[in-house]
C-alpha cells in the first residue's frame, strides 16, 4: 500500500487532473463492522440519530449516538436483505454500541475490517463512466449535500483492483487531495472536533434528528473565502461589521484555480448576513460568502 507523502503542489496537481478526469482514492483509517440478522435494520435504527434507507444494495451516511453524545458520523452499506456493513473511523464505541442491543434484537455484530477495501472516486467523469455499470458492490454515494462514487471490494483484491483503474488512466488520490472534492462541496468531516457548544447543532442541520430529542440551536453552515493571504485556523472565529462574535471556523482550505483560501464556518442563523470578518490579533481579515450549505 502506498503511503507516501505528498507536497501541496503534487496535492494540487493531482486534485486539478481528477477534477478534469476521474480519481480514485483508497478510503484510509477506517473499521468495518457487519451487523446481519433479521432485525438487523431495526438494530442500525436504533443507534442512528435519523431512520436508514431500506433499499436492497443502497448506502447512508448517518450519525450514531449514545443518549445525547455523537458517536461517530457512519457510512451504512446494505449488502443484502439482513445483511449491513457499517464503516467508521470510531471502531470501538460504534461496535460497543451496536453489541450493547445484539442480544436484544438478535443480531450478529462482527469485525470484518481485515476483509474488505473502500475505493471512492471523484472528477466530472466519474457519473458518465459509473452510472450504468451494472456491479451491486458499486454505490452512489451521497455524503451530506455531495453525491459521488464508492466501490467494496475484498482485500485479497485491493491491491489488483487499484492497478485496474490506474491502468485506466484514473487518477491517485492521496487523502488531502480527497478531501478537496469533500471540502469543496461543503462536507463537514471531523465531527467529533467540533465544539461542543456548537457540535449537536451543526450535526441537526447535516443530518436532522428524527430518534435523538434534544434542543440545538438554528446554525448555518456557510463557506467563505477570504480576500486577502492570511493564515487563518480554526483557533479564529468570524464576526459582524461590528465586531460582535458571530460564529466559529470549522476548517480553511485552498483549490489550485483559486488566489486565496475558503473558509468553512458554523455561524447562528440571524447572524450570517451580518458576518464580513476574521480577527486575527489586532488584525481584520475581510472575508466574503460563497455559497450556503
Amino acid at each position: 500500500m502506498n503511503n507516501k507523502m505528498y507536497t501541496i503542489s503534487e496535492t494540487e496537481d493531482q486534485y486539478l487532473k481528477a477534477k478534469r478526469s476521474i480519481g480514485i482514492g483508497r478510503e484510509m483509517g477506517i473499521s468495518m463492522i457487519l451487523v446481519s440478522g433479521e432485525n438487523s435494520l431495526q438494530l442500525l435504527n436504533r443507534c442512528s440519530v435519523r431512520k436508514i434507507d431500506d433499499k436492497i444494495f443502497s448506502n447512508c451516511y448517518t450519525l450514531f449516538y449514545r443518549k445525547r453524545s455523537i458517536i461517530s458520523e457512519v457510512l451504512i452499506l446494505r449488502l443484502s436483505l439482513y445483511r449491513f456493513l457499517v464503516i467508521t473511523d470510531k471502531f470501538k464505541p460504534v461496535y460497543q454500541l451496536l453489541k450493547k442491543y445484539r442480544r436484544k434484537l438478535e443480531c450478529s455484530v462482527s469485525d470484518v475490517s481485515d476483509e474488505y477495501t473502500l475505493f471512492s472516486f471523484h472528477g466530472e467523469n466519474s457519473d458518465s463512466f459509473f452510472n450504468n455499470l451494472d456491479y451491486k458492490y458499486i454505490y452512489k454515494t451521497k455524503h451530506q449535500n455531495y453525491i459521488y462514487y464508492q466501490l467494496l471490494c475484498p482485500k485479497c483484491d485491493e491491491d489488483i483492483t487499484y492497478r485496474h483503474f490506474i491502468n485506466l488512466n484514473f487518477i491517485p488520490l492521496a487523502a488531502d487531495a480527497k478531501n478537496n472534492f469533500l471540502y469543496n462541496n461543503n462536507v463537514v468531516l471531523y465531527i467529533d472536533k467540533i465544539p461542543r457548544l456548537y457540535r449537536l447543532s451543526v450535526c441537526n442541520e447535516i443530518y436532522p434528528f428524527a430518534n435523538l430529542k434534544v434542543k440545538t440551536k438554528n446554525i448555518k453552515i456557510v463557506k467563505y473565502e477570504l480576500e486577502s493571504n492570511q493564515l487563518v485556523t480554526n483557533r479564529h472565529k468570524v464576526y459582524s461589521y461590528a465586531r460582535k462574535k458571530a460564529g466559529i471556523i470549522h476548517c480553511t482550505y485552498r483549490l489550485p484555480e483559486r488566489k486565496y483560501p475558503f473558509i468553512i464556518a458554523f455561524v447562528e442563523q440571524p447572524k450570517v448576513k451580518k458576518v464580513s470578518l476574521i480577527k486575527i490579533g489586532k488584525t481584520d481579515a475581510l472575508i466574503r460568502p460563497v455559497v450556503f450549505y
